[in-house]
C-alpha cells in the first residue's frame, strides 16, 4: 500500500510539475504576444507622425518655403478678423460717420495706393468719401482720356461721379520734375472742404509713396494746411491722415509684410484685448495715431477692377505692381499732429 502510494506521489508530482510548466510556456508565449501587440499597436498610432517627420526631413528646403508663406496668410486672416478692434481704428470712426476728402496727385492714385482706405472706411464705417485729383494725368499728352479713365475707377470704388473730381489748371499740370506751389494747392482744397462739408483728410505723406515730386507736394500742402491755422480757415476739419511711406523692398512684399506690421501693432492688440482684466498703461500708452487697414480678398479684387478702368496706364510693371505691392492689401495712416514742427 506505501509503494502504491509512494509511485502515485510520484505521478502526481511529475503531472503539476509537467502541468505548471507548459502554463509558464503558454504565459511566457502570451505575454510575449502582447507585448508584440502592444509595440505594434504604438508603431500603427505613430506612423502618421513617423511619416510626416521623414517628409519633413527629406523635403527640408519645401517645408521652409511652406511655412513661410502659410504664416502670414494666417496673420492677414488673423488681422481681418480683428479689423473692427480699437487696436487698429480709432474710437471716432466708430461712433461717428466722417466725410472724408481724399487728395490725390494723378488719376489711378487712388486704386493702386488707396484702396484699402476707400473700401475698409466706406463699407465698415460708412464714412462719405470724397477724391480730388490735382492733375489729368497729362504728362504724355493722354488727360482727356485718363479723366473719362478716373470716372470708371470711382465706380468701381463706389465714388459717386459728383464727388470725383480731376482737375486741369495750368500751374498744376503732371511733371515728375515741377514741384506744385503749396499756395496754389491749399485754396483748392479749402474750396471742396466748404463745397463737400469735409471733417477729415487723406493723402501722401512726405515721400510720397513712389517719391513722385506731385506727391510730395500734394502732401506738404495737406500738412501746411492742418497746421497753419491762418491758411486753414475751415474749423470743420476735425482730423488729418497721411499714408506711411516704406522701404521699396517692404513696398513690394506683398502679403509677407504682415509679419512687421503684426509685431508693430502687437503692444496695441494687448491693450485692447486685455484692457478689461489688466490696467491698460501697464502694457502701452493709449495711441490714436495710426490706422490699419486691410482689405480683405473681395475688397482686392474691387480694386484691380478699379485699376482695369484705366486702360492706358496698363503695363507689365503695373502687373506687377498689383500682385507684389502691399498698398493693394494695407493702408497705414498716420495722423497729422497740428502742432507739428
Amino acid at each position: 500500500m506505501n509503494i502504491i502510494r509512494k509511485h502515485f506521489k510520484k505521478f502526481w508530482y511529475n503531472e503539476q510539475k509537467y502541468f505548471n510548466h507548459q502554463l509558464d510556456e503558454i504565459s511566457e508565449a502570451l505575454l510575449l504576444d502582447t507585448s508584440e501587440y502592444k509595440r505594434t499597436y504604438r508603431l500603427s498610432n505613430s506612423r502618421p507622425f513617423i511619416r510626416l517627420y521623414h517628409c519633413i526631413c527629406t523635403h527640408k528646403l519645401l517645408f521652409i518655403i511652406i511655412m513661410f508663406v502659410s504664416i502670414p496668410m494666417i496673420i492677414y486672416l488673423f488681422l481681418l478678423i480683428l479689423s473692427k478692434n480699437q487696436a487698429f481704428i480709432p474710437i471716432q470712426f466708430q461712433q461717428n460717420r466722417y466725410r472724408l476728402l481724399l487728395t490725390v496727385a494723378h488719376p489711378d492714385d487712388e486704386c493702386l495706393f488707396f484702396s484699402p482706405t476707400i473700401h475698409v472706411l466706406q463699407k465698415q464705417y460708412h464714412v462719405n468719401l470724397s477724391l480730388l485729383v490735382f492733375s489729368r494725368g497729362n504728362h504724355a499728352g493722354l488727360g482727356y482720356i485718363r479723366a473719362i479713365e478716373l470716372f470708371g475707377s470711382c465706380q468701381a470704388l463706389n465714388i459717386p461721379k459728383e464727388r470725383c473730381i480731376s482737375l486741369d489748371l495750368p500751374n498744376i499740370q503732371d511733371n515728375p520734375k515741377v514741384w506744385w506751389s503749396e499756395q496754389q494747392l491749399i485754396p483748392l482744397i479749402n474750396q471742396y472742404i466748404d463745397k463737400w462739408s469735409i471733417d477729415i483728410l487723406v493723402s501722401f505723406d512726405s515721400k510720397g509713396i513712389s517719391g513722385h515730386i506731385n506727391h510730395r507736394a500734394v502732401a506738404s500742402a495737406v500738412r501746411l494746411l492742418t497746421k497753419n491755422t491762418t491758411t486753414n480757415n475751415n474749423t470743420m476739419i476735425k482730423m488729418s491722415y497721411e499714408l506711411k511711406s516704406v522701404s521699396i523692398l517692404r513696398k513690394y512684399s506683398s502679403l509677407f509684410d504682415f509679419y512687421l506690421i503684426f509685431i508693430s501693432f502687437i503692444p496695441r492688440l494687448l491693450r485692447s484685448l486685455l484692457s478689461y482684466s489688466i490696467p491698460c498703461n501697464l502694457i502701452s500708452s493709449p495711441d490714436l495715431s495710426r490706422i490699419l487697414l486691410i482689405n480683405t480678398p473681395n475688397d482686392y479684387i474691387m480694386s484691380r477692377n478699379a485699376f482695369a478702368s484705366h486702360k492706358s496706364q496698363h503695363s507689365w510693371d503695373r502687373y506687377i505692381y498689383l500682385i507684389a505691392s502691399r498698398y493693394m492689401f494695407i493702408n497705414e495712416l498716420i495722423y497729422i499732429d497740428k502742432n507739428f514742427s
